[in-house]
């Protein structure tokens, strides 16, 4: 017992796509500019911040029991390497392909 269902009686409608750059479609649209890398005290005070980040999720994975570590994937051998840059090289190469 269905009844027929016109197309005007769907709640959705898929949005136009286009692949064409945004930047070309619209006139007033400027990209994004990235932010510039801090000079002189304030990039002292971003690194210490960054490294006391660091500190404090090396530190909640440390609070962790094995088995929460193995439901995020790791082990306590691998904590040390998360935050190691040197050996997330290949890490990060892949992310930017």
């Amino acid at each position: 017992m269905s009844a027929p269902i016109a197309k005007s009686q769907f709640a959705f409608e898929l949005p136009n796509l286009t692949y064409v750059d945004a930047s070309q479609e619209e006139a007033g649209f400027r990209a994004v500019a990235r932010p510039s890398k801090p000079h002189g005290l304030s990039a002292w005070i971003a690194a210490f911040h960054a490294w006391r980040e660091k500190q404090v999720a090396m530190n909640q994975l440390g609070m962790m029991n094995d088995r929460e570590l193995a439901d995020i994937g790791l082990n306590r051998g691998e904590v040390p390497r998360v935050f190691d840059e040197a050996r997330n090289l290949d890490l990060r190469d892949r992310a930017t392909v």
